[in-house]
């Protein structure tokens, strides 16, 4: 092996490669230089500097990498001796020894060959590239070994900790399941138990839900309908105390016979050959109304006539008629009287609408005189909601007054009689009503109703606040000998307090009223929901 190395350097090139000292079983790296007088002086002799591979070069190695080196040399029958480890040549060499297939890779592939070794229980695998002569040859080796174990530690490290991880999110997900579980079933619970308390007549469940998600949303939305069937419990509690509130009556059909030529239906009449006629309600300026058995559908309806005379002239009466029927569908609401349809019969034009059975609000202050506060207060929301969802639709109602809001047995309050509504946006010079036309009751008419001004949403406002005056006084805020004089108070005098008449009612209620009743429409609550909120903000 020193030959080749030798060699080189006379032949003129620097040559570097391992040189071993079979006697005394070394291994070194060699350089040899060309030794000349002059640069192009032909070689005179070489130079040849060497360093041992042993146990200290080793474990320089590992001080400045962290890895095990074990380097070997082959004999002459290619078995590996160490001549240089930081690990136990004891342990170390027999893996060497017995892995003959890596020793003969060894010599044919530079780019390393895997190894392994047990060491102490502790697994380590290894690299062998090899160290080789001047002339190409193998003449040893070493390896980088490294801990299996330390290997795959950071690994592992990292694999518990997310496993940790996951265990531990599992778990709080579990946890926080749990609670939300609680939280949404705990309100539900609350809320099925009240449902059922509800149902037997309980109506003074509390549902303590102060969340603001959907339950809360939910909760307050029960809490909201538990109050308003509490509203509806007193005040049928009051209607079946009341004089005059009798049970639904059932309709007896008999034989009917054919329409008469008069202007008053008897009972017993097939109008339209549809409607058989039972009872003969009223009569008011615009018509007739009677209670009637709708054939077809089979149940009981209203039938609205109009009277002839009402068509006389130029035809406003029946333009106003049809106008009707056009407003009046338009409101679907269970505080409103359902609608139908408009028709005509032998030149008589009828209207049919929802039959209600029940007490007028008039007949109730009548016979039972003021009404309780909450009674008033029930009432009054109602009212509101009625005129609410007709304002929506652009329909004044004109004629707000008791006669025309009837109180069913089941505590629905129901606003009638829109025969007299127009829309509230139609022009003065298109409208059916003209201005300077009053039409309405007077005690129950704004001022500018009563000026024939143009008219908005707030003049249903103030008849309604003298209809909760009236249920709460049995009194009208303004009274006078005759009808000048009354529209003279309503136009320049102020309302009386209904305290003055009823000390029970609270300030907050009185205020309400005289707030609706204000003279001027700006000073009044400039829609219906305002008036309920108000309203429901008392009770």
């Amino acid at each position: 092996s020193p030959g080749a190395l030798i060699a080189g350097a006379l032949s003129g090139d620097e040559t570097s490669g391992a040189w071993v000292d079979e006697r005394r079983r070394k291994l070194f790296m060699a350089v040899a230089v060309p030794l000349r007088a002059s640069p192009q002086a032909a070689p005179q002799g070489s130079l040849v500097a060497a360093y041992a591979i042993d146990d200290t070069l080793a474990h320089q190695i590992k001080q400045a990498t962290t890895t095990d080196v074990v380097f070997f040399a082959l004999d002459t029958l290619n078995r590996p001796y160490i001549v240089g480890s930081t690990l136990p040549r004891e342990a170390v060499e027999p893996a060497l020894v017995a892995d003959t297939a890596a020793m003969v890779a060894l010599g044919r592939d530079s780019a390393g060959t895997e190894l392994a070794a047990d060491m102490d229980g502790e697994h380590l695998i290894g690299l062998a590239s090899p160290i080789r002569s001047a002339g190409g040859d193998a003449f040893g080796g070493f390896v980088a070994f490294r801990s299996h174990d330390r290997e795959l530690g950071a690994f592992r490290a990292l694999q518990h900790t997310i496993g940790f991880a996951l265990a531990l999110g599992l778990l709080l997900a579990l946890a926080s399941s749990y609670v939300l579980a609680r939280q949404i079933a705990g309100p539900i619970r609350r809320l099925a138990l009240a449902t059922r308390r509800v149902q037997d007549g309980d109506y003074s469940v509390e549902i303590g839900v102060p969340a603001g998600d959907e339950i809360g949303m939910l909760a307050q939305a029960f809490q909201s309908l538990v109050a308003d069937l509490k509203e509806k419990a007193k005040l049928v509690e009051y209607l079946m105390s009341a004089s005059g509130a009798a049970p639904t009556e059932s309709l007896r059909v008999g034989r009917p016979s054919p329409a008469p030529a008069g202007d008053v239906l008897r009972p017993g009449t097939l109008f339209a050959n549809r409607y058989e006629v039972k009872d003969l309600l009223g009569m008011g300026g615009m018509g007739v109304v009677y209670r009637a058995f709708d054939r077809e559908l089979q149940e009981a309806v209203a039938i609205k006539t109009l009277r002839p005379e009402a068509l006389a002239g130029d035809g406003v009466a029946l333009e106003r008629f049809k106008q009707e029927i056009r407003l009046a569908r338009k409101i679907a609401h269970r505080n409103v009287v359902r609608t139908h349809d408009l028709g005509e019969v032998n030149g008589m034009y009828y209207l049919t609408m929802e039959y209600v059975e029940g007490t007028s609000l008039k007949q109730l202050i009548g016979t039972r005189g003021p009404l309780p506060v909450p009674v008033t207060l029930t009432i009054g929301k109602q009212l509101c909601r009625a005129l609410e969802v007709a304002h929506e639709q652009g329909v004044i109602h004109r004629d707000i007054k008791p006669q025309n809001i009837v109180v069913e047995p089941s505590g629905v309050l129901k606003v009638m009689d829109f025969g007299i509504a127009r829309l509230a946006n139609r022009s003065k010079d298109e409208g059916l009503t003209r201005e300077g036309m009053s039409i309405g009751t007077p005690d129950y008419m704004s001022p500018e109703q009563l000026s024939g001004m143009e008219l908005d949403a707030r003049s249903d406002l103030y008849s309604a606040g003298v209809v909760l005056f009236e249920c709460l006084t049995r009194r009208l805020p303004f009274e006078a000998a005759t009808t000048y004089a009354l529209i003279a108070k309503q136009l320049e005098g102020a309302p009386r307090d209904p305290r003055t008449l009823n000390p029970d009612v609270p300030e907050a209620l009185g205020q309400v009223i005289l707030k609706a009743m204000a003279k001027e429409p700006a000073d009044r609550f400039q829609t219906a929901a305002q008036m309920h909120d108000a309203l429901a903000a008392i009770g």
